[in-house]
């Protein structure tokens, strides 16, 4: 049953809110036109259609909004919280943009400018407030400012299409007089005969509009080109091209503009600002900003290991080699445990450099230790406890998985391949495919840039502090391992979590 569901959800979801709001035309067109604009009285209180188109358009613009952040793994309570936090003030918001445009209307009179129930709200005013709104509550959620708004755009069209057929209820938002409306069913026909005759139902123009452009979000929001911020752009745009016809069509009606703005009827050139600020935010998010991260790419997450002391234990390889290097280049040298832990972690031009200042020596020692660690590498070495099994698990709730070593990839590959934990790897970066090594970022900063996930969904594991400085530069979760050899040195570098099994990493994840 769980998995029919799922396999028709959005047939359900969109299904659902189609038959909300059919259901609610139907139940406020019962009975002849002209039709009255109050939906129901209690007492001396009345509610106006208006306010219940409205009110279900918040709802089913939230219902959407939940499911597609639900989708992404993010939390959920964003949604509700947002509501909370933005819909009574916008509504004041709009108002306020309405207020302002027609100041002379109100002579002054504050109780009359703060009454929504008197009529008149500007949606433009509601659209700018919650977008700069957005700039601080995204931040204190620490959310993607472009992911939410590319969330809530297609909530502001559905919230826009409902709200039209408020404005129908109250026989505004129409054009000019029109010969005949045949092609339209009675009951839109008959509401639009006003003032002595036929209008043009620009309500139903914008509401058409915009359930093209929800569509057409809905359809291509789930292609891979599609990069954060792109669907807020489309919004922008599209609601602004489709505003400016119907706003001219309602000036032709009679109806006044009471404030120009350069010569233009502010309804207008707001419509003309959105257009502008669309195009100029997709101009910039593909060409100008550095996150080229696309819109179906920001819920994935990573969990990203340490090869060697992490997943394998491979201590006593390492010791061999390095016993064995050093008995060919320094003979005289016998190596303390102390020292040879040290060679667990760094690259080999690192370590070596502690002995050897001259490059092409170095270079000599290198390939004395490859050559010794491709003949030894052969016999199996072990992974630390259910290393498997955390692979396996974390692959199968979807994590991508990826390898970060001071190792060769073909050497960190033999050692996965040789524990049957390969299946499970989708990326892997080893010393020979990055400039610089850890404790350097760039290595993580490659796998997740490869792998397309967000820092702030990523997690490093690890058994050296330089894993924990290499992390917490690139703003992974830093995991270090209580079982490392170099566990005290780890610690001091202050990793977010430390687990002494690999198995405990499901009780994070």
């Amino acid at each position: 049953m769980k998995n029919n569901f799922r396999k028709y959800e959005s047939l359900i979801v969109y299904g659902g809110i189609l038959l909300v709001f059919l259901l609610l035309i139907a139940l406020a067109t019962l009975g002849p036109a002209p039709y009255s604009s109050t939906a129901f009285e209690l007492g001396s209180f009345s509610v106006q259609w208006y306010a219940v188109f409205i009110l279900f358009g918040i709802i089913m613009a939230a219902v959407l909004g939940y499911r597609e952040i639900i989708r992404y793994g993010q939390d959920p309570n964003i949604i509700w919280d947002g509501l909370l936090v933005f819909v009574l003030p916008a509504i004041f918001a709009a108002r306020l943009w309405y207020v302002l445009f027609n100041l002379d209307k109100y002579n002054g009179d504050m109780l009359r400018m703060i009454n929504i129930a008197e009529g008149g709200l500007a949606i433009h005013g509601a659209i700018i407030f919650v977008f700069i709104g957005l700039i601080f509550f995204t931040k204190r959620k620490k959310v993607d400012y472009f992911f939410i708004l590319d969330i809530v755009a297609p909530g502001f069209l559905v919230g826009q299409i409902f709200g039209r057929w408020g404005n129908f209820m109250n026989r505004e938002l129409y054009g000019p007089i029109v010969d005949n409306l045949n092609w339209l069913p009675p009951f839109i026909r008959d509401n639009m005969h006003i003032n002595g005759a036929l209008r043009h139902p620009t309500f139903l123009y914008e509401s058409s509009w915009n359930i093209i452009g929800l569509i057409l979000i809905l359809v291509f929001r789930r292609r891979k080109e599609v990069k954060l911020g792109d669907i807020f752009s489309f919004y922008l745009v599209w609601y602004g091209i489709g505003r400016i016809p119907t706003e001219l069509l309602r000036l032709n009606s009679g109806v006044d503009e009471p404030l120009m703005f350069l010569g233009i009827p502010t309804s207008i050139a707001t419509s003309v600002g959105l257009i502008i600020a669309g195009v100029a935010v997709f101009i910039y998010r593909r060409y100008k900003s550095t996150n080229d991260l696309s819109y179906n790419d920001y819920g994935k997450k990573a969990v990203l290991f340490d090869l060697d002391g992490t997943l394998l234990d491979t201590k006593d390889l390492i010791y061999k080699n390095i016993t064995a290097t050093f008995k060919k280049h320094f003979p005289n040298k016998k190596l303390s445990e102390d020292e040879l832990k040290a060679f667990v972690g760094p690259t080999l031009y690192e370590s070596f450099g502690w002995y050897e200042k001259d490059v092409k020596k170095i270079e000599e020692m290198i390939d004395t230790y490859r050559s010794f660690n491709e003949k030894n590498h052969q016999q199996k070495v072990d992974t630390f406890n259910n290393a498997q099994k955390t692979l396996k698990t974390l692959k199968e709730h979807g994590y991508l998985i990826g390898v970060v070593s001071s190792k060769m990839h073909k050497y960190v590959k033999l050692g996965l391949e040789q524990n049957d934990l390969l299946q499970y790897i989708d990326i892997i970066i080893g010393s020979d495919e990055v400039q610089k090594h850890k404790p350097d970022p760039m290595p993580l900063n490659e796998a997740l840039k490869t792998l397309k996930v967000m820092p702030k969904n990523a997690a490093y594991i690890g058994d050296h502090p330089n894993d924990i400085i290499a992390a917490k530069a690139a703003n992974l979760q830093a995991i270090g391992v209580s079982y490392s050899i170099h566990y005290d040195q780890l610690l001091a570098e202050k990793p977010d979590v430390v687990v002494d099994d690999l198995e405990k990493l499901l009780y994070i994840f």
